[in-house]
């Protein structure tokens, strides 16, 4: 039996948050905020063949020359942008040893060029096809170096994630998570999830997550993150899925607790907001950006822009339910007084604990594009150690300089997480709920409140203490049923209240870039895609789609030849403004024949001819999603080249 090693790494800056101020609390063993459930999903989409096993970095250690895990014969790492660095260096040190390392996750797939020669295999995209399509390959030493899903896949066939391996650690995490849906219907110019999950909304059946929560709290978890983009993207399917797990709960001898992610225009609609309070949802993360209505124009947040924000966000927590508002500032409409703005903005709002950062360009998304033609995109080698501080940008600001910048963001979050201020937005919030949950009753909260005092009477200094006994005071008088939610919310303002590092990280970064030593490198604005393709693109793709798939044998393999055809003959052809549709249509065609021969070919030779195509969404959006693709295989092209020279 093959041994597979799937790890989450742990960012090369990983310093104490404000989650991991539960760790050493008195009756917990936690090391790490949540369970990694992208892990345990590839697990659980792996044959029962292989033998899988889970290392997270942030429970097991961080892995080295001298406590390598022995005896696997292929390794996998995932995690975001800033995880890359670190499962670099962790794939090196396998790789060393002869072990075959392999990548997917957000990350890679927005950066594939840049670690492409870091790991043996690559997977862009979703896993739920391609992962499996690769063990068979492996299996038979066939395998190819990217592993690439173009379409969506349906959620509906993905089995339960695999807990095995960490069964017995679930006592090491804060809060476990399941997703019941993939995509976003908006399309906000800095966000990624558009660009990686597509806009069209996609969920798991009510049932596959009824049985994750089931196994979930067998293996005693109580506390679950709904890990959606907009966990309110589909609302008839939501509320469907809220009433079979307020059912749910009621069986449970302690119900669990609910965090999630939607958009402010569940504001509007009473009968959602009383099914998710029922279900004991106790936070919803809010996507708020900013209180500067041309701000939230330039960044396409337009269900915000319609929004009475202070109202809506009021109306939310009026059902028990506190809104952790996520914050940016430097945006391009953005002036020296959009500090006090905000400020003002989180105290009317009464905001329990916001998060705030620093306006970021994710790489592939419609802001880093504008960034980089404007000549604004910084390479973000040059934060150096302070890349991932919620701190810094990896652009120029247009209103302000970067120094400027900083200096703002750090007197906002030193006034937004001030005691006394947190003491009046957390208050407010109490005052304002005004319908209580139907919650099962049974909830114990014996540990919770030894663990509370013991945090109380132990790291906060007598002013801090002062203030939490104000609040404790004023939620017995006025809503006494939110006590057990608000202790959450006052250890978790002590970790943002309590971030030297973070501090003196982004001060030192003023004080050197004031003294002009940083060098501000600017990302250059290749033409991979010139305008003379772009111009007659849908029109091309469309003809060079309906050619590929009716005349390729492999149906499953539709997408992939496109985006060979097309990314093949930008790299070997020199467009200019004389071009035309029909000339550029006919050298296409021409390829596509040569193309479309060979992996027929090839095809016959292997005894393979797919005849269902690829299960996905439709042809819906399908052309973005090429284009994206051939303009990674040409930025890997030039990868490839550098490499051979």
């Amino acid at each position: 039996m093959k041994r597979i090693l799937l790890i989450a790494p742990l960012p090369l800056r990983f310093e104490l948050t404000q989650d991991d101020v539960y760790r050493n609390l008195p009756l917990s063993k936690v090391k790490s905020f949540i369970l990694p459930l992208h892990l345990a999903t590839v697990a659980g989409l792996t044959p029962s063949a292989y033998e899988v096993v889970i290392w997270d970095e942030a429970v097991h250690g961080r892995i080295s020359a001298e406590n390598m895990p022995e005896g696997y014969d292929l390794v996998g790492l995932t995690g975001y942008t800033a995880h890359l660095p670190r499962a670099a260096e962790v794939s090196k040190l396998f790789r060393q040893r002869g072990v075959m390392v392999v990548i997917g996750g957000a990350g890679i797939s927005s950066l594939p060029q840049k670690y492409y020669n870091d790991f043996d295999v690559l997977f862009i995209g979703e896993a739920e096809q391609t992962w499996p399509q690769f063990l068979a390959d492996w299996q038979q030493a066939n395998y190819k170096k990217i592993y690439r899903q173009v379409r969506p896949v349906d959620l509906s066939k993905t089995p339960l994630p695999c807990w095995d391996s960490i069964k017995d650690d679930m006592e090491s995490y804060m809060l476990a998570g399941v997703q019941t849906s993939r995509g976003c219907p908006f399309n906000c110019e800095f966000c990624d999830v558009s660009y990686l999950f597509g806009r069209k909304f996609r969920h798991k059946s009510v049932d596959q997550v009824l049985d994750e929560l089931r196994a979930l709290e067998k293996l005693g978890m109580r506390k679950v993150v709904v890990c959606d983009d907009n966990f309110a993207g589909n609302p008839a399917y939501t509320k469907n899925l809220l009433r079979e797990m307020i059912s749910l709960n009621n069986s449970f001898s302690m119900p669990m607790g609910f965090a999630t992610e939607a958009s402010i225009n569940i504001a509007g609609d009473e009968q959602l907001l009383e099914l998710l309070a029922d279900a004991n949802f106790v936070e919803i993360f809010v996507g708020i950006e900013s209180p500067n209505k041309e701000s939230l124009k330039e960044a396409n947040k337009l269900q915000n822009f319609k929004s009475n924000l202070i109202g809506d966000i009021r109306k939310i927590q009026s059902y028990g339910m506190a809104v952790r508002g996520s914050l940016i500032v430097g945006f391009d409409h953005d002036h020296a007084d959009i500090f006090d703005q905000h400020f003002q903005f989180v105290q009317e709002s009464c905001l329990t604990v916001p998060s705030i950062r620093v306006l970021m360009a994710p790489p592939g998304t419609r802001l880093w594009k504008r960034m980089r033609k404007d000549g604004r995109l910084l390479k973000t080698e040059m934060e150096g150690r302070f890349f991932g501080n919620p701190g810094t940008t990896n652009i120029l600001p247009k209103n302000m300089s970067r120094p400027e910048l900083l200096t703002g963001y750090l007197g906002l979050i030193g006034k937004v997480y001030d005691w006394h201020n947190f003491a009046v937005r957390i208050k407010g919030f109490v005052s304002n709920v005004s319908r209580k949950p139907r919650v099962p009753k049974g909830m114990k909260y014996y540990k919770r409140v030894l663990q509370f005092i013991y945090f109380t009477l132990t790291r906060m200094d007598g002013e801090s203490r002062k203030v939490v006994l104000g609040i404790i005071m004023h939620t017995l008088k006025n809503a006494p049923f939110m006590l057990p939610r608000l202790t959450g919310f006052i250890i978790r303002q002590y970790g943002y209240a309590h971030r030297p590092k973070l501090q003196e990280s982004i001060e030192e970064l003023i004080g050197l870039e004031k003294a002009g030593k940083v060098s501000l490198e600017i990302a250059e604005d290749e033409e991979l895609l010139p305008q003379a393709f772009l111009e007659f693109y849908e029109n091309l793709f469309a003809e060079i789609y309906q050619k590929v798939s009716t005349e390729l044998k492999d149906k499953n393999s539709v997408e992939e030849t496109v985006i060979d055809i097309f990314s093949t003959y930008l790299q070997h052809n020199r467009l200019t403004l004389d071009n035309n549709e029909s000339i550029l249509l006919t050298e296409l065609k021409s390829l596509a024949d040569e193309v479309i021969g060979a992996k027929n070919s090839s095809s016959a030779k292997m005894g393979k001819e797919g005849t269902g195509g690829p299960t996905g969404t439709g042809l819906a959006g399908l052309d973005d999603r090429v284009l994206k693709a051939v303009e990674q295989e040409l930025l890997i092209a030039e990868v490839r080249a550098s490499t051979l020279n």
